[in-house]
């Protein structure tokens, strides 16, 4: 059954939705590396700059929580059409910006187009992949989502040390106009289209929630941790979520079936892959910029640093994808995980001490760490509801992916930010090695709580325990 084959189309139609899924994610965080050249163009400071990312990662979060509507609503070709459309508007709208403004906005309308792609890609390998060989493919989904943000500053760091920042968008347009191409041309409709009524004030209660949450996190790097716009934001978003959810279970609109959250082993995976994407994107955010303001590193070197473990997280990811096939979920989970708490704590022992070397070093055992890791998490976390919710399954991991990125963006940046606040008589390049310290010891933190979840998950699913 594992060999059975896969029809061409179909390959192609995977290949196209995957192009562009990996040019969305992939622009998530080229910008990070730029955020020193910004700040200084457009004199601003970095709480403003970071959200380039932070407002990327919220609509692309937002967009995906719609996803499994739009997918019971519209066929999926129009869907991927629309977002290819949208990513290479935002590409000219980045690329001829004259001001931050502008360029915030363009990156906004390609976190829209990113927000669909990326549940495309999977709802495609969900729907159209026999599940002998599920694994393998959603682990060469996992591979075009996870890795790609380890890439992203190698690739904007380059095109920002050899040409400039506007690169980034023009260099990558014509992958998008390929994959544009291919997925119209072989993506075809498996699943019949319903009209049910949107959830629009769902919608609005959850973009509230996001946003209120990572502007919480962003004032704390302005304000400090214990100050009332932090906690003030925190509490209000937290509230806003605790309405949001009474809403959805009251309500016969349609946005997110939340019934999906009543499985405990759905639960525990959902939040161990939230914390992995969170490390994830935190740490490919602090590297590149650690490097630079902590070494005085050019962008290109402080991109480079981490694209060794980001390729082999990506060789790494469909290999353990068909582990999962052949031996189950817990062999790869588990040896990704310990992989990762490895690599955070070395990163927090050494946070004061690092070089470039050990960066690469580090890094490259969370990138197999993460290889084993990302994409088993997600599968064995959907195969815990019924096929009826595999949908609203795959639009809360994608959401959840996408927010944990914002989150981690925040945090990190936040942190850095408080830090080179902290004492004037200090240099930046110190208070910076500072502030990266304490990033890297509340990474390991939340590696060993993600290593605690996955544990337990794994206890309730051998003892049967699905809802």
């Amino acid at each position: 059954m594992q060999n059975q084959a896969i029809p061409r189309k179909t390959m192609l139609a995977i290949i196209g939705a995957g192009l562009l899924a990996f040019c969305g994610v992939l622009v998530e965080t080229s910008m990070n590396v730029t955020f020193p050249t910004l700040m200084k163009q457009f004199n601003l400071s970095m709480s403003v700059v970071q959200w380039l990312s932070t407002g990327y990662l919220l609509l692309v979060s937002l967009t995906m929580a719609t996803s499994a509507y739009i997918q019971r609503r519209y066929k999926i070709r129009s869907i991927f059409i629309f977002s290819g459309v949208s990513f290479i508007l935002g590409s000219f709208v980045c690329g001829l910006a004259p001001n931050f403004v502008v360029l915030l906005i363009g990156r906004l309308i390609q976190a829209v187009a990113t927000g669909y792609a990326i549940p495309l890609l999977f709802a495609i390998i969900l729907q159209q992949i026999p599940v002998a060989r599920l694994g393998l493919f959603m682990g060469i989904g996992g591979m075009v989502v996870g890795v790609a943000p380890s890439i992203g500053p190698t690739y904007g760091g380059m095109n920002t040390f050899l040409f400039s920042w506007r690169e980034i968008f023009w260099f990558i347009l014509p992958v998008v106009v390929i994959a544009v191409l291919l997925g119209t041309f072989t993506i075809s409709q498996k699943i019949k289209t319903r009209r049910d009524t949107f959830d629009f004030l769902g919608l609005i209660l959850l973009g509230v929630s996001f946003f209120l949450i990572a502007e919480g996190f962003t004032e704390a790097g302005n304000f400090g941790w214990l100050s009332i716009q932090f906690w003030g934001f925190l509490l209000a978003g937290l509230v806003v979520i605790g309405l949001f959810v009474y809403h959805s279970f009251h309500s016969e609109r349609d946005l997110l079936d939340l019934s999906i959250f009543k499985s405990p082993t759905f639960v525990l995976s959902i939040m161990a892959y939230f914390l992995i994407q969170l490390m994830n994107i935190g740490i490919s955010y602090l590297l590149p910029n650690y490097s630079q303001l902590v070494f005085g590193a050019n962008s290109l070197v402080a991109g480079s640093a981490i694209l060794l473990g980001s390729l082999v997280s990506g060789i790494v990811q469909p290999m353990s994808g068909r582990l999962l096939d052949s031996h189950g979920a817990g062999y790869p989970i588990r040896i990704g995980i310990t992989l990762i708490v490895i690599s955070m704590i070395l990163f927090a022992v050494f946070g004061l001490h690092l070089t470039i070397p050990l960066i690469v070093f580090f890094y490259l055992i969370f990138g197999l760490g993460f290889g084993f890791s990302f994409g088993n998490v997600m599968t064995n976390g959907i195969k815990q509801v019924d096929d009826k919710l595999q949908q609203d399954a795959n639009a809360a991991f994608n959401t959840s992916q996408q927010y944990a990125g914002s989150i981690g963006t925040a945090i990190m940046a936040a942190i850095l930010t408080s830090s080179q606040h902290s004492d004037l008589h200090l240099s930046q390049a110190i208070l910076s090695a500072r502030g990266g310290d304490h990033d890297f010891i509340l990474l390991a933190v939340l590696a060993i709580t993600a290593f605690v979840l996955i544990l337990i998950n794994f206890q309730k699913q051998a003892k049967g325990i699905k809802a």
